[in-house]
């Protein structure tokens, strides 16, 4: 479950597990969208309820409970320290009292397992930003105060505090910021579904079905209330992250929280399309998507369009290992471009093009190169079959692609 430092003289990989910058002026549909009601609302007065199981040093309480303190000082805080082989005839003796906790935090699955098979549980699927946090997070609907629950869940997520970047925007006109933004908020609204054939996807881009959170959670059943973390670009492509709430559908267990996601979009003569959609990322993981092409300071004036790289090996469907790691090489036959970056889908054994989920980015610095990349293989997550090309970025924002070849692995 569930990031892209500026360019050095080394290839940086980055996988794909609350306050937003306005964009000028932005007063469009989609900017109201992206600003729902005070969500943490809830813990500004009254209670909360929190109980622990496990054992106290993998949650950090003192350093969480600092932080709500200082965040909402009128909010009253209840925390128990439970033994995990009580913790769920406790929970019985309090729900027959009317005295459940309000959130529960397990540091091991012996009692969180238990609890997925409860109606009144919700997993949240996001991480604690607090360190060390090393469990799982529930939320019970059938607490004392379930909305400060809820809003403290969302606080764990995202700190309130958090301000976006000051990514560059010049060449982006504001008519570009407001089309850019309404379109970036649509797709992600539209991930709970098949994205395929959708108007909002450039012709370019991947298609594939509703994210899954794992075994347990399933798949991505509702997402409202995107709200816009940073939208920067010049004119030709725009890259931007946003925040929703999520819940899961089809899965053993209740989950819900934030997702996170990035987004890159290039402006075609029908208007901005998505050419990348990362449903879930953390919030960290977009900024440093989003600092590495702000890194590329983007020209205003259009230069030459790069040339698609020319992928030479892996051959396509060719068998490799995952260990020892294998290379991938492709060639530029024109003026390097500005920056590359490998795309990536993996795709379950057997399976079909609708098999294979999202995409997964990395990216290289061409300084490094001649005009031929050769560079250890940057993917592999399991013995399945992965999907992969590679873009070339112009300075200007431009982006030429590859083919898109499929490895599979052996181990």
């Amino acid at each position: 479950m569930n990031s892209f430092s500026r360019f050095g003289l080394r290839l940086h990989v980055f996988l794909i597990g609350l306050l937003s910058l306005p964009f000028f002026c932005i007063a469009t549909h989609a900017q109201h969208l992206a600003t729902p009601a005070d969500p943490l609302a809830n813990l500004r007065t009254g209670t909360l309820t929190v109980w622990e199981s496990g054992r106290p040093e993998f949650l950090g309480w003192d350093v969480i409970h600092a932080g709500l303190r200082v965040d909402f000082p009128g909010l009253r805080v209840f925390f128990r320290l439970v033994q995990p082989q009580d913790l769920m005839s406790e929970l019985a003796r309090a729900g027959e009292q009317g005295g459940l906790p309000d959130v529960l935090f397990v540091d091991n699955w012996n009692q969180g397992g238990p609890l997925i098979a409860k109606p009144s549980a919700m997993e949240m699927m996001g991480r604690s930003r607090f360190s060390p946090s090393r469990g799982w997070w529930f939320l019970m609907r059938d607490g004392t105060n379930p909305a400060a629950g809820t809003a403290f869940l969302h606080w764990l997520e995202g700190d309130p505090h958090w301000t976006a970047p000051p990514f560059s925007k010049v060449g982006m006109t504001r008519a570009d910021g407001e089309q850019s933004a309404a379109v970036a908020v649509r797709a992600v609204s539209g991930v709970t579904g098949e994205l395929a054939g959708s108007p909002l996807l450039d012709p370019d881009a991947v298609h594939f079905t509703a994210a899954n959170w794992g075994t347990l959670c399933g798949s991505i059943g509702k997402r409202t209330n995107p709200k816009l973390r940073f939208l920067a670009g010049n004119g030709r492509i725009a890259f931007a992250s946003l925040t929703s709430e999520a819940k899961s559908a089809g899965g053993q267990a209740a989950c819900g929280g934030l997702m996170n996601s990035f987004v890159l979009l290039r402006k075609r003569s029908g208007g901005w399309k998505v050419l990348l959609l990362m449903p879930s990322v953390s919030l960290p993981q977009a900024v440093s998507f989003g600092d590495n092409f702000n890194s590329l300071s983007l020209s205003v004036a259009k230069g030459i369009s790069p040339a698609a790289p020319v992928l030479l090996a892996p051959h396509d469907g060719e068998p490799q290992t995952r260990f020892p790691k294998q290379d991938i090489s492709w060639q530029q036959g024109s003026t390097r471009p500005a920056a590359y970056v490998v795309e990536v889908r993996v795709g379950q054994p057997g399976g079909a093009d609708a098999s294979y989920g999202s995409s997964m980015i990395y990216f290289a610095d061409p300084a490094q190169y001649g005009d031929v990349v050769q560079m250890p293989m940057p993917f592999g997550v399991g013995q399945q079959p992965h999907r992969w090309r590679v873009w070339a970025v112009g300075k200007d924002g431009q982006i030429a692609l590859s083919e898109w070849r499929t490895v599979n692995f052996t181990n």
